[in-house]
């Protein structure tokens, strides 16, 4: 190549590829942490989506912070649901499960359900939960995961729709209250399907596992 001579140094600095495979070994040295703090940061069209929605949540999330030990709360109201797209021949058991992602969470509650609601397609829920954060991170730094499911007795829960709520959107309020679209599957860009391929190759990290699986997760196939 070029005479023998092979690459010029400063034409290897600027090819792209070069630069993409260098930031791409600079995530694998980093922390579960640090990793999904990345992945929040930069996936901020999560709930973009060519597909029409598959119906609707409505969600107030309030914040506080303790003015003494800088801990933070998250308080999640699951109001209701609206339009669900689905069609099942089964009895039809709706619920949300509601998850909190972002560092420093491996010793803290993660995870919360709401009851089933039977055989309706627009449920009211109603329900509050609460999530503490440490006080290393900022709220911006962690996002809200939600799965809407049918509950299923004797096999996997089907996944209906999932819809995604950063915190940094409400920092400065404090507090939302919103519908927001259900979506079949995350919509993610490349830096994002990098952090998950990473992630999914530490078999023996809990947090690492639940969250590719969660934004892995697609709609499951309905029963026409």
């Amino acid at each position: 190549h070029a005479g023998g001579n092979g690459l010029k140094k400063n034409f290897l600095e600027k090819s792209p590829d070069l630069q993409s495979l260098r930031y791409a070994l600079n995530l694998y040295t980093q922390t579960t942490d640090a990793l999904i703090k990345k992945f929040i940061d930069t996936q901020t069209s999560q709930g973009k989506s060519s597909n029409n929605s598959v119906g609707e949540i409505s969600v107030q999330v309030d914040l506080f912070t303790h003015p003494g030990t800088g801990e933070h709360k998250v308080t999640v109201k699951i109001v209701a649901i609206n339009d669900l797209n689905w069609q099942t021949t089964a009895m039809f058991r709706p619920f949300v499960e509601v998850y909190i992602l972002g560092p420093s969470l491996s010793d803290k509650k993660r995870k919360f359900g709401t009851k089933t609601k039977n055989n309706t397609w627009s449920p009211k829920y109603n329900e509050v939960f609460h999530f503490i954060l440490s006080n290393e991170e900022s709220p911006e730094a962690y996002e809200l995961h939600l799965s809407v499911k049918d509950y299923c007795f004797a096999r996997e829960d089907r996944i209906i729709g999932m819809a995604v709520i950063q915190l940094h959107s409400m920092a400065e309020k404090g507090s939302c209250a919103s519908w927001y679209p259900l979506r079949r599957n995350i919509f993610m860009d490349e830096t994002g399907l990098t952090i998950l391929r990473i992630l999914s190759q530490r078999t023996n990290d809990e947090v690492a596992k639940e969250f590719v699986r969660l934004k892995s997760d697609t709609r499951s196939s309905e029963e026409i």
